[in-house]
This record gives C-alpha cells, sequence and structure tokens, in this order.
C-alpha cells in the first residue's frame, strides 16, 4: 500500500469504500492526486461527482452499506440519512424504496437515486458507521409516507426490537388508526 493509499484508507474505512472528495480536502490530501491514483488503479471506480469507490475486496469494509454511505457522504459534512431510509438501513419492517433519503443543511442538484431533504438539523445519530437522523424523528418522518401495511410492519418492529421507543409506537398506532395492542396482527381499525 503507497502513502496516498494509506492516508485515504480511514476515509474509505469510514465511508464503507467511498472517498468523497470533500473529505479529502479536510485531510489535507490534494484531491488531483486523488484523481490520478483513481484513475490508475482499476479497484476504484467513479460513481458520482466528487467521489470515488474503493472496491478492493482485500479491505476490510461494510460493503453492505456501501452504496447507502455513498449517499449520504455526497451530501457533504452535514449530511445524515433520513426517514424511511433510516428504517431500511436498521432492517425496521418492510420499507423498502427507490430513493434513499438524505437531509442536507443547503440545497443539491437532483440526482436519479437520491432525495435531499433540506434540515437545518445537526443532532445525528450514528449506526453502522453512517449518519443518521434518530430513530424516534425517522420514524416519525416516515409514517406520512408509508402505506398501512408497511407501516404496521415497521411500528411492530419498533416495538419488539426497540422497547424504549414503545410509548412512542402506540401514539403512532393510534394516530394511524392501528389497535396499538395487535401490531404483530396487523389489525386495522377505521377502515385501514
Amino acid at each position: 500500500m503507497n502513502t496516498l493509499e494509506q492516508k485515504l484508507l480511514p476515509i474509505a474505512r469510514k465511508w464503507s469504500g467511498n472517498i468523497p472528495i470533500w473529505e479529502v480536502r479536510e485531510a489535507g490530501i490534494d484531491p488531483s492526486a486523488v484523481r490520478h491514483w483513481a484513475a490508475d488503479n482499476p479497484t476504484v471506480t467513479h460513481p458520482a461527482r466528487g467521489m470515488y469507490t474503493w472496491l478492493d475486496p482485500e479491505l476490510d469494509f461494510d460493503w453492505e452499506t456501501t452504496d447507502t454511505a455513498r449517499c449520504v457522504a455526497q451530501g457533504g459534512k452535514n449530511a445524515y440519512l433520513w426517514g424511511p431510509s433510516v428504517l431500511e438501513l436498521m432492517e425496521l419492517g418492510e420499507v423498502g424504496g427507490y430513493y434513499t433519503y438524505v437531509a442536507v443543511p443547503t440545497r443539491r442538484r437532483a440526482q436519479d437515486d437520491i432525495r435531499w431533504i433540506p434540515s437545518a438539523d445537526t443532532s445525528i445519530s450514528v449506526y453502522r458507521n453512517i449518519p443518521i437522523q434518530s430513530l424516534p424523528d425517522a420514524l416519525t418522518a416516515s409514517m406520512p409516507m408509508l402505506d398501512p401495511r408497511k407501516q404496521a410492519s415497521v411500528l411492530d418492529a419498533v416495538e419488539r426490537e426497540h422497547p424504549e421507543c414503545r410509548a412512542m409506537v402506540g401514539q403512532l398506532a393510534g394516530q394511524y388508526g392501528f389497535d396499538d395492542g395487535h401490531l404483530s396482527g396487523v389489525t386495522v381499525v377505521n377502515g385501514r
């Protein structure tokens, strides 16, 4: 491993194999050196503007989160995973979706696979080394975006796996028309 790669390794580990140029600049590394290194390296791709992905199988990155980490890293320094994408990353219920939702402090240019959510909130959590919206905030933000079946599966999973959120689950279940005592059976009231 050459000197540049040794400097890039902590950044790539932090972002599951991704190397955002804004992190390169913050580390005091010349971005043009990274561009030349990437051009001559068959294990490096350039999936988006300002982003490289180091796909070396010898390195111990969290490969399952590479795409999600890339989306968040593209948002810049204070970006974090938002709403349903948090629930999907944490494998809470059957969320799934076409987009990765990323909260950013300033507007961003639209992208096919990312939905930018303008947010000034900088109080974030970290899950699997990815900055995320807190679980209670993500749950509250996600509910209006999910169909009733997905809502029930998420509420059931959060109630089971995060007992500290039980009161919130009960409140949201009532708000969205579920009999909170029977979430795992997906009992729906009020015609939902």
